[in-house]
């Protein structure tokens, strides 16, 4: 695929417009320039792994300088939502506010900017003074948006945006207060010193899970995600059918193997053994000052008495923070109790949709008193609203 548009002339800025179909078709480097101070889940790794999941839906709107060098580049994906459907805007957020929303004035729906992990942040060139850099995005929204009606899509989404990634929407956009509250990222803020000063800031009931399980003789060992692929594969499956989910071991290798072919030098394993034996892995991605924690995986026959997930999700986690320099972890969503118990505080992750045909979800009231609510259960921390069966 290349669909090329006609060169964007404003002022003193001349840019030519590209839609390439392949991440590989950017270069390596002048990509990864764009991606400093931006979440790892718009990194050219992560990026790389969901085209090559996907297979198929997927392009980039790049923009280049008269001079060929690479301003700005947008991701865009369109198709089916993925069965969990948090990237179905409809079913994940208008109808559960009630406010009578029709599904196809707004499925199917075009996004960009991310489509897997709930981070979303947009790639621009940080060098360029801000009016060429507003310039840039403006286009490639436009851009994104004529590409949109070849895939015969009815809404434009961006979804689960950080503080970042709103911050640089706002420079273009004239609906500021039309970003709705698709859920809430856990980020830890590493500002101890040592591990020993965390315990000692925690409450007693944590000191008591790590003394718990050291008593048990647990071993921590670190690995790189090519080396751990299949005993990660197996215990994540294990994982995720506790909770309901359907998958399998070959299923989960299949992504770990995509993602060890581009982000095994990003990656860790903090692997925890019992007689040499692997009985618990955590996959995190270690990308600029802050930890990724991606996935957890447990062998059920053998743990859950002594708070291993704690003690490997969280306590190994901060302690290897601590350890070696990082500022921030980022634990994403869901589990919101355990991650504040635990020292993390919240972010929003906003969304914003526009259909071709219906007017904004905001003219609808009983949308704006939903998401006000879940807006407010963020920033004054409702644990009993944030896990419930509204918030993802």
């Amino acid at each position: 695929m290349s669909f090329n548009f006609i060169n964007q002339v404003e002022g003193n800025y001349q840019h030519s417009v590209k839609v390439v179909s392949s991440i590989e078709d950017i270069g390596e480097m002048e990509f990864t320039a764009l991606t400093i101070d931006k979440t790892f889940y718009v990194s050219r790794p992560w990026l790389l792994t969901i085209e090559r999941l996907r297979g198929k839906d997927t392009a980039y709107v790049v923009t280049r300088n008269s001079k060929g060098n690479l301003l700005g580049v947008l991701p865009m994906y369109w198709g089916m939502p993925s069965v969990r459907g948090y990237y179905d805007p409809f079913n994940r957020f208008l109808l559960p506010s009630k406010g009578n929303f029709i599904e196809n004035d707004w499925l199917p729906t075009f996004i960009v900017g991310s489509r897997a992990a709930y981070s979303c942040e947009l790639l621009l060139d940080n060098n360029i003074e801000d009016n060429e850099r507003n310039f840039v995005l403006k286009n490639m929204l436009n851009t994104a948006n004529i590409f949109s009606k070849t895939c015969n899509a009815v809404s434009t989404s961006a979804l689960y945006i950080t503080e970042k990634g709103r911050k640089q929407l706002e420079t273009v956009i004239t609906d500021k207060d039309n970003f709705f509250v698709c859920g809430a990222n856990a980020i830890v803020d590493i500002t101890w010193d040592k591990f020993e000063d965390y315990l000692a800031s925690m409450k007693g009931s944590i000191r008591r899970e790590r003394k718990v399980f050291s008593e048990q003789g647990y071993k921590i060992v670190e690995r790189k995600l090519e080396d751990s692929i299949d005993i990660c594969a197996k215990l994540f499956a294990e994982h995720e059918k506790k909770y309901g989910h359907t998958t399998s071991p070959e299923e989960e290798a299949k992504e770990l193997k995509l993602l060890s072919e581009t982000a095994n030098d990003y990656s860790l394993v903090l692997a925890l053994e019992k007689n040499e034996r692997i009985v618990g892995c955590a996959l995190l991605f270690l990308w600029g000052n802050t930890i990724y924690v991606r996935r957890v995986g447990f062998d059920l026959d053998v743990t859950g008495k002594s708070f291993e997930y704690f003690n490997l999700a969280h306590y190994e986690t901060i302690r290897f923070a601590i350890e070696n320099g990082y500022k921030y972890i980022d634990h994403g969503m869901k589990t919101y109790q355990a991650k504040i118990k635990r020292g993390a505080r919240l972010e929003i992750l906003w969304g914003m949709i526009n259909s071709d045909i219906a007017p904004s979800p905001f003219v609808n009231p009983m949308f704006v008193e939903w998401n006000e609510q879940r807006r407010n259960a963020v920033i004054l921390g409702d644990i009993t609203f944030l896990e419930g069966s509204q918030f993802p």
